[in-house]
């Protein structure tokens, strides 16, 4: 064997070894949630929550609860402002059941007045009916007097149904 060929035999075996690894959650949610500064502490809980309940479980009576009604928004998807969060997420049914975690939660990140979520996100692979992959999805918010002022994700605005 030529060492051309061993170098292509070794590259074919340790393909696997470099691909790229699945997003996965994080095991102690309640962990994230913690730290030596009570206001970063209890921003995180913020969001965490506003996530939990408003997000995920629709509660949107509860949203003023967690939200400035001057509420900035960064998504293209949905309008500024605490009524066109609401408008948005109308339009996606609800209430659900509130559940205790979020499941999909990989990290929480507290500086100044902003808090991110990293989110696992599953997507169907191109080109391979059936299969999926795993990504990152991130919301960042900035918080203003104990309630969430703005929000940031990597939302983009979906092509429209061909015709």
């Amino acid at each position: 064997m030529t060492l051309f060929n061993q170098v292509i035999a070794l590259a074919v075996l340790c393909a696997p070894v470099f691909a790229a690894l699945p997003v996965v959650h994080a095991k102690d949610e309640a962990a994230l949630l913690k730290s030596g500064d009570k206001t970063l502490a209890a921003n995180k809980k913020l969001v965490y929550d506003f996530y939990r309940i408003v997000l995920r479980a629709r509660r949107l009576d509860q949203a003023e609860h967690y939200m400035r009604v001057d509420y900035i928004q960064h998504n293209p998807n949905a309008d500024t402002g605490i009524a066109g969060f609401k408008a948005y997420f109308e339009k996606l049914g609800g209430p659900l059941p509130i559940k205790d975690t979020l499941g999909d939660l990989v990290s929480i990140q507290a500086e100044g007045d902003m808090v991110t979520l990293s989110l696992v996100r599953e997507y169907d692979e191109p080109g391979a009916a059936g299969k999926k992959y795993t990504s990152t999805w991130f919301d960042m918010f900035r918080i203003q007097d104990g309630k969430i002022a703005e929000h940031w994700d990597n939302a983009t605005k979906p092509v429209p149904a061909a015709k």
